[in-house]
């Protein structure tokens, strides 16, 4: 241990000794004098032999501050060398005098003079003021110090300048200006023989003709290319917009061209461009061309899915802004061959069905949304997507669960509701169609949910929606003497359709916060073709409502309607009907408060109400309900508040109970319990009762 410690202490000596020598070898190299122990040293004195003020401005501009600071010296020594210094002070400066002034810089003792002359500051602000197709004004921003004005020209901005005019003023009039030839100016100040400096170049030139002949040459969904004619005397032009409903223009560019393009704007919208042209510079512009109205072609269309049916594709597209009509294209090939299956107005329904192809085979589809502006015709095109046509089903007719009244005497619905039993009139009863599967304008539904139902004339109308959502919501048309399935009308959305109703001209469907209606002699036309179903695209009117519509009753020559709501009761409000042969319109003008869980109101004869009231497919499950419950309002119409009054009976029934409706001296009830599995007691026909039974 002691020998190690040894040699690691010598080996620290001997470090430091080296350490100590590189030290002094630096110090000498550095020029530094050292005492040695028993040496006197004596260090070289050096002075100061010369002061020199060096980049250092000779003219100062008027009002400025100029101090020690603003010099820079080069000090001589008497060593040789020269060194760079601020002074200790200068003598004062008075930049508000102009002309020639002496000033004292003194460094460590010592002075010396230099001569500074204060000049008039830098013109600035030089600007064309006004001008004509002739003459042109310039102006500048005026200095208190300047005598005159020195003003000079060049026919380039780069060239050389000879002085055109000394003025006491801070502007100058060019006259009789040849147009379309740019002067280039600068000016400078004048006082007491001084001259500032030069201001910066401006170009000058008389100004130019109006802009004619404007014409748009493209448009598409963000960009507008526009051409015009040359203006006299124009060497640039500047393009303004602005958007139909706005007031104030926008330049959107400049150029020395005879054409321009507009970015940045929106798709589908109106605007009115101009155009100015200008000279020399932007500001200098002649009398704005006529207003050229024009617009953007509509967004691009996107098609959300394409699908393929029996003997025909259906595509869906998703809403696209500017359009005015799409053109549906169809082809047997990705790239040629297509040819026009349809034109849509936008206004319809984003969905369309193309007929008449061969079965299993593939087709290819695109959508080009259309607008016209001005007369000319603005398109976007979608991609193209493909489909294969393949069979479908028909529409089932026969009984979801219980064919015979043997059958249905032994479902849960017969057994454990009594009052269900006693009250069901068998052989009035519908069987629901389309419960095993719906040809849905040629495509398959397995699970469609029935909602409403109403009588119109010689036929019985059932709505219903598809639960996947994969296909449209349909009503079908059953002859209502035979009580047999006829066809169905296809709706163009998958809405749960919750409420219909007949006012003897017009069928009222309910959809979101919406009523559609159409024509009794669109149900007629359809259950009279032999055709499998029949696509609605358009709708006879479509009346907004206050809030989502679940129910649908017509009574009293009003329309009822009202929101379905598991917890809270809701109002149902009725609404008189005008032009009822021509394009109706709803007027609100009565309401009543109705309780919660309402699927459904029928009224009989002598202004008994039931209502159709249910929640959930079995009992123990929260909110359960399944009943009827009968009510005598107070069928005053002269008020805007319809009095319910208070119940008058409850019947029990099988959960899942919809849409009611009244004809004659029965009532019926749909249930939509064949669509789910949990039910526990499902009814698979629209049930009849004699209605005395229901509300004596």
């Amino acid at each position: 241990m002691n020998t190690v410690k040894g040699y690691l202490n010598g080996g620290s000596m001997r470090m430091r000794a080296r350490a100590k020598l590189r030290l002094l070898l630096l110090m000498a190299g550095l020029g530094i004098v050292f005492a040695v122990p028993g040496q006197t040293a004596r260090a070289e004195e050096k002075t100061i032999e010369k002061l020199e003020v060096t980049d250092t401005a000779l003219e100062v501009p008027y009002g400025s501050q100029f101090n020690a600071a603003n010099v820079n010296l080069l000090v001589h020594y008497s060593d040789g060398t020269v060194a760079g210094a601020k002074p200790d002070s200068i003598s004062l400066v008075d930049t508000s005098r102009i002309g020639e002034q002496e000033i004292e810089v003194q460094y460590q003792g010592m002075t010396v003079k230099y001569t500074i002359f204060i000049v008039p500051r830098q013109v600035t602000g030089v600007r064309i003021s006004e001008g004509t197709r002739k003459d042109v004004t310039v102006t500048w921003d005026a200095l208190e110090e300047a005598a005159n004005y020195e003003i000079y020209t060049s026919s380039r901005q780069d060239g050389s300048y000879t002085l055109k005019k000394s003025v006491e003023k801070n502007e100058y009039t060019f006259e009789d200006m040849e147009q379309g030839k740019i002067i280039y100016v600068k000016i400078r100040a004048v006082a007491d023989k001084m001259s500032g400096e030069d201001s910066e170049v401006i170009p000058i030139a008389p100004k130019p003709g109006k802009v004619s002949g404007i014409q748009i040459t493209k448009a598409v969904k963000t960009k507008i290319t526009l051409t015009w004619e040359a203006a006299e005397g124009a060497t640039g032009y500047a393009v303004y917009y602005r958007l139909s409903s706005a007031t104030a223009y926008t330049l959107a560019g400049t150029t020395e061209k005879l054409t321009y393009q507009i970015t940045g704007l929106k798709a589908g919208q109106d605007y009115y461009v101009k155009v100015h042209a200008y000279a020399a510079d932007v500001n200098n512009q002649g009398e704005a061309s006529d207003v050229s109205f024009c617009g953007t072609a509509p967004k691009i269309p996107v098609i959300s899915e394409l699908k393929g049916g029996d003997k025909r594709v259906k595509v869906y597209w998703k809403k696209c802004t500017g359009a005015e009509q799409f053109r549906i294209y169809i082809s047997a090939s990705a790239n040629t061959g297509f040819t026009l299956a349809a034109t849509v107005s936008a206004e319809d329904p984003r969905l369309y069905g193309i007929d008449g192809l061969v079965q299993k085979k593939k087709y290819y589809v695109k959508i080009v949304s259309v607008r016209t502006v001005a007369g000319m015709e603005l398109v976007q095109e979608s991609t193209v997507k493909s489909a294969t046509t393949k069979k479908a089903k028909a529409t089932s007719t026969a009984a979801k669960y219980y064919s015979t009244k043997k059958k249905l005497k032994k479902s849960p619905a017969w057994k454990k509701y009594a009052a269900f039993r006693k009250r069901l009139v068998y052989n009035k009863c519908y069987i629901l169609p389309g419960m095993k599967v719906t040809n849905v304008a040629g495509f398959n539904a397995t699970r469609m949910v029935p909602q409403s139902i109403a009588f119109a004339k010689k036929y019985l109308l059932i709505s219903a929606y598809d639960y996947s959502k994969a296909q449209e919501s349909v009503i079908y048309i059953m002859d209502r003497k035979s009580r047999k399935y006829i066809t169905s009308l296809v709706l163009p959305h998958k809405g749960h359709v919750g409420g219909m109703a007949f006012d003897g001209t017009n069928l009222w469907i309910a959809y979101g916060k919406n009523l559609q209606c159409i024509r009794y002699s669109v149900i007629k036309n359809a259950a009279v073709s032999g055709k499998a179903y029949t696509e609605i695209y358009h709708f006879t009117t479509v009346a907004a409502m206050p809030e989502t519509v679940s129910y649908v009753l017509y009574y009293g020559d009003r329309i009822w309607v009202g929101a379905y709501n598991e917890k809270s009761k809701k109002y149902m409000y009725g609404y008189s009907i005008a032009q009822k042969t021509g394009t109706p319109v709803l007027t609100q003008v009565n309401r009543m408060l109705m309780p919660n869980r309402t699927q459904g109101v029928a009224v009989t004869e002598d202004g008994k109400m039931i209502i159709s009231r249910s929640c959930q497919t079995k009992k123990g499950q929260s909110g359960f309900l399944s009943r009827l419950d009968v009510y005598k309002p107070t069928w005053n119409f002269s008020k805007y508040s319809v009095k319910k009054n208070k119940k008058k009976k409850t019947v029990k029934m099988p959960p899942m109970n919809e849409g009611i409706a009244i004809y004659g001296s029965y009532t019926y009830l749909v249930y939509e319990s064949p669509a789910f599995s949990d039910c526990a007691a499902p009814v698979d026909r629209v049930a009849a009762f004699k209605t005395k039974k229901i509300t004596g």
